[in-house]
């Protein structure tokens, strides 16, 4: 049986231990407001960002869009419990916007985000969930 060479299997370790690190965008959500307002906001995410929508189905809950050659899909899934289930996610070749897809979610999660969806509380931008707006819903943003 041949074994490996030290300083190779170090090297590997490392590159996957570096790997772990990373954190990817967070491309789902759940949202808890009516699907028509969701799927208005992801339109709207959209078209903050100056994209040409190609697929606009309100029925299947799909949206794709484009900006020089780089396509955005969003899809809206209901769930059991009432809320709607939105996935982005970057479409084709190897993108020459690779941060297009960045700013649809951020721009979505803003239009989400002022529409005052959490009812007297706002994101807390961690793990810990949502804390209470300190001056009431109506200046939750």
């Amino acid at each position: 049986m041949r074994s490996w060479p030290g300083p190779l299997w170090l090297w590997m370790t490392l590159a996957l231990l570096a790997g772990c690190g990373a954190t990817a965008q967070r491309t789902e959500f759940d949202s808890h407001a009516s699907f028509n307002r969701t799927f208005d906001a992801v339109v709207g995410a959209m078209s903050d960002q100056k994209m040409t929508a190609s697929v606009v189905d309100r029925r299947r809950g799909q949206i794709v869009a484009e900006r020089n050659g780089d396509k955005v899909e969003a899809t809206l899934t209901p769930l059991l419990d009432g809320a709607i289930r939105v996935g982005f996610s970057a479409q084709g070749q190897p993108h020459a916007d690779a941060e297009l897809l960045n700013r649809v979610v951020a721009s979505y999660n803003a239009r989400m985000g002022n529409q005052s969806i959490l009812g007297g509380f706002k994101d807390s931008g961690s793990q810990s969930g949502p804390v209470p707006c300190p001056s009431g819903p109506a200046f939750c943003k």
